[in-house]
C-alpha cells in the first residue's frame, strides 16, 4: 500500500482516538502532504504465491517406475515377476506320508507339490515351547493329517527355507500356502489358548484366506470344525473392531468395500504381537526376523505383494505395498490426512482423520513415485507455496471503487490546487494595498483579499480532514489482493492481519474472515447466520489456549490474502512450506511442512481444509520428499 494510505490511516485513528502519540501527529501530518505531493511506488502486483523452489535431491530407497534407480536390492522385481504373477503359486515344500517305508519325507518337486492335496498348519509359537517343543507338535501334526485322510501337510517349521533369499520368496506365497490348502489346522495346547493363538500376527491372515477351519487340543486328539464366527468369539480381543471384517469374509468377503477391508485387516494385524516380539518376550534372540513382519502378513489380502526385504521398515514396506497397488491410490490419499494421534504427525501413514473424512472421500491430486531411505514418501505433480514468517510484506490489492470513492481521493489534492491560488491572490492584493494606500481607497482592496483568504482556510480544512477521506476511500471491501501465505507465531485476530496488511479502516467492512471448518480449532457461525463464515469464539479459544502443548507443540497463526481467511493451528516447528495434495468435502487439503535442510525432505506439521481454487495460485514444484520416521 502506498506510504500515503498508510499515514493516513494513523492520522485517521490518531484524530478519533487520542492517545500519547497525538503529540505526534503535527510532525507526521506534513510528512503525509509531503508523500501526497511525491507519491510513492505501490507495491507490485503478482499473480501467484511465492514459489517453493527446493526439490528432493536424495536418492530413492525403492521407485514406482522401473525406470528408476532405486539404493534397495530389487532381486526378483526387476523383471516385474513380482507384478505378474498373483494368487498362483503353491508351497515351495510338502511333507509328504510315503506308504512304501511308512514315514514323512519332505517333498519339493513343483510337479508333486502342485497336485498334493494337503494341510496347512496354524500355531502359536511360544504356547508350543513351553509345552513340549517341536517334535511334540511335529507329531501331533502328523497323526491329525492321516486322521483327516491326507498325506501331506505344510508347516513353517519343516517347510521354510533357509537363508534371506529363500525365506523372502516363501514369505511372498504365504498367502498362497493357506488359500490352497484343503483346510487349515489349528493347533492348542487348551483350550485358554485361543486368545494367546488370535493375538499372534500371522493367524488373522491364516484364517481368513483358509478354506476351512479345524482345530484339535493337546489331550484330546479330536479334530473339531470351526468357523470365522466361532472363532471371532473365542480368539479375538477386539471383537467389536474385527467383528466386520469376520462377518464380511465369512459372508462370502464381498459385503464390505475393498479398500476400507484392507484397512480395516492393517489395523487388526498391527494390533498383533509380531513373532519377533514374542520370541523376544520369552528370553530368545529375534535376530535374522523381518522388521517389517506384520507388513507382509497384510499383503496377502492385495492383489499384488511385494518381495520381503530384511532390511526395510514397516512404513518402507507399506510404502510398496501401496505403490504396487496402485488402483486404490492408498499411499497418495493418506498424505493428506490429518492424524487424529499428533504423535504420528510427521509420518505419512494415518490411521484416523482428525476432520472425520475416510480415505475414499479424498481425491488425491499427487501421485508418490517412490519412498526414501528415510522412510519419506516423494510426491509428483505437487502445487506448493512459500510461507512468509519475517514481517507482514505491503501486500498490493484492490477495493471496490465507485465515483464517490473516487471523488473522496480526490479531494486533498483539489484542496493542493487551491492553495497556489489563494496565496496568490493574497499577495497580490496585498502589494495592491500598499501601492494605493496613500489614496484612502483601501477599504475596497481589503473587501477584495476576503475571497483568497476564505480559500486558503477551505484548503486548509480540507488538507486537515484529507488523512480521514483517504482512509474511508481504501477502507472498501478487498476485491482482489495478491497472493500471499503468512505465518505469525502466536495468535492475532482477523481484524489485527487486516490492519497490518491493508491498513486501519474506518467502516465495518471485514477484509479478512475466520475458518469455518480449515483447522481443528475453526468454528462456523450460528445456524441463523445467512453467510458461511467462522466465528470469532474460535480466536478467543485459540487466544486462551496454552501457548505450548508437549504432544501438538506451539499455537500458530496462518493469513491467506487470496481467500481473505485467518486459520490457527498447533505445530512443533513453523512450516515453512504449503502443499496441495487432494480435496475433500467442497475445500483442499494443504499440508503445511518444514524443511529438514540434511535430507532435502520435509516434516508434516499439520493439515489445513482451504478453498481449492487457491491452489490455481501456486506453482507446480519439481519431486518433494514428505513424512519419514518419527
Amino acid at each position: 500500500m502506498p506510504l500515503s494510505t498508510r499515514l493516513a490511516g494513523w492520522l485517521t485513528r490518531t484524530m478519533f482516538s487520542p492517545s500519547s502519540e497525538t503529540f505526534f501527529w503535527l510532525f507526521v501530518w506534513p510528512l503525509y502532504i509531503i508523500t501526497l505531493l511525491f507519491p510513492s511506488r505501490n507495491p507490485a502486483f503478482a499473480v501467484y504465491y511465492k514459489p517453493y523452489l527446493m526439490r528432493f535431491i536424495g536418492q530413492l530407497w525403492a521407485a514406482r517406475s522401473p525406470r528408476e534407480y532405486s539404493l534397495r536390492a530389487r532381486a526378483g522385481e526387476d523383471d516385474g515377476h513380482v507384478r505378474r504373477v498373483t494368487h498362483a503359486l503353491y508351497p515351495r515344500i510338502l511333507v509328504v506320508f510315503d506308504e512304501d517305508t511308512q514315514g514323512w519325507t519332505r517333498v519339493d518337486d513343483e510337479a508333486v507339490v502342485r497336485r498334493k492335496p494337503y494341510v496347512a498348519v496354524t500355531y502359536c509359537y511360544p504356547d508350543v515351547i513351553n509345552s513340549g517343543g517341536t517334535e511334540a507338535l511335529i507329531e501331533r501334526v502328523r497323526h491329525a493329517t492321516l486322521d483327516q485322510g491326507f498325506d501331506a501337510y505344510w508347516l513353517d517349521l519343516e517347510c521354510l527355507l533357509e537363508g534371506p533369499i529363500g525365506k523372502a520368496q516363501d514369505l511372498y506365497r504365504m498367502s498362497d500356502v493357506y488359500r490352497l490348502a484343503s483346510f487349515t489346522l489349528i493347533i492348542l495346547t487348551d483350550e485358554s489358548a485361543w486368545l494367546s493363538w488370535g493375538n499372534r500376527v500371522w493367524t488373522l491372515p491364516e484364517a481368513l484366506l483358509s478354506r476351512e477351519l479345524r482345530y484339535i487340543i493337546a489331550g484330546n486328539e479330536t479334530v473339531t470344525p470351526i468357523n470365522l464366527i466361532q472363532i471371532a468369539s473365542l480368539a479375538y480381543r477386539h471383537h467389536d473392531k474385527e467383528s466386520q471384517i469376520i462377518n464380511s469374509y465369512a459372508l462370502g468377503k464381498d459385503p464390505v468395500e475393498r479398500l476400507a477391508r484392507n484397512l480395516q485387516l492393517k489395523e487388526a494385524i498391527w494390533r498383533r504381537q509380531s513373532f519377533s516380539s514374542q520370541i523376544t518376550s520369552q528370553g530368545g534372540n529375534s535376530q535374522g526376523r523381518y522388521r517389517a513382519e506384520k507388513v507382509y502378513a497384510l499383503m496377502g489380502f492385495f492383489e499384488h505383494r511385494i518381495l520381503p526385504d530384511p532390511e526395510e521398515t514397516e512404513l518402507q514396506a507399506l510404502a510398496r505395498l501401496f505403490m504396487a497397488n496402485d488402483n486404490d491410490r492408498i499411499a497418495d490419499c493418506m498424505i493428506s490426512m490429518f492424524p487424529t494421534d499428533r504423535r504420528g504427525m510427521n509420518q505419512w501413514y494415518t490411521n484416523e482423520d482428525e476432520y472425520g473424512a475416510k480415505l475414499w472421500d479424498i481425491e488425491p491430486t499427487v501421485q508418490v513415485i517412490g519412498i526414501t531411505s528415510n522412510g519419506s514418501l516423494v510426491l509428483d505433480g505437487c502445487r506448493a507455496a512459500t510461507i512468509r514468517w519475517k514481517n507482514f510484506p505491503y501486500v498490493a490489492y484492490a477495493t471496490r471503487r465507485s465515483i464517490q470513492l473516487h471523488l473522496l481521493l480526490a479531494v486533498p489534492y483539489l484542496a493542493l490546487l487551491f492553495i497556489a491560488p489563494s496565496c496568490y491572490m493574497i499577495i497580490t492584493g496585498k502589494q495592491i494595498l500598499v501601492g494605493i494606500n496613500n489614496y484612502g481607497v483601501s477599504s475596497w482592496v481589503n473587501v477584495l483579499l476576503i475571497p483568497g483568504y476564505v480559500m486558503l482556510a477551505f484548503s486548509l480544512i480540507l488538507l486537515i480532514f484529507a488523512p480521514v477521506l483517504t482512509s474511508y476511500a481504501h477502507s472498501g471491501r478487498i476485491v482482489l489482493a495478491r497472493p500471499w501465505l503468512i505465518g505469525v507465531n502466536g495468535v492475532i485476530s482477523a481484524q489485527e492481519a487486516s490492519d497490518h496488511l491493508y491498513g486501519r479502516q474506518i467502516w465495518s467492512s471485514r477484509r479478512t474472515l475466520y475458518s469455518p471448518s480449515g483447522s481443528p480449532l475453526a468454528k462456523p457461525t450460528e445456524s441463523d447466520s445467512k453467510f458461511r463464515e467462522g466465528h470469532i469464539s474460535q480466536y478467543e479459544a485459540a487466544l486462551t489456549a496454552p501457548p505450548f502443548d508437549p504432544v501438538e507443540g506451539y499455537m500458530f497463526t496462518l493469513v491467506d490474502t487470496v481467500s481473505s481467511t485467518i486459520y490457527y493451528f498447533r505445530a512443533h516447528r513453523p512450516p515453512t512450506v504449503c502443499l496441495f495434495t487432494g480435496s475433500e468435502g467442497g475445500q483442499g487439503r494443504f499440508v503445511l511442512a518444514s524443511e529438514e535442510c540434511s535430507s532435502s525432505e520435509l516434516r508434516r506439521e499439520t493439515v489445513l481444509r482451504m478453498p481449492t481454487f487457491i491452489s490455481s495460485y501456486m506453482h507446480l514444484c519439481d519431486w518433494v520428499a514428505l513424512g519419514g520416521r518419527p
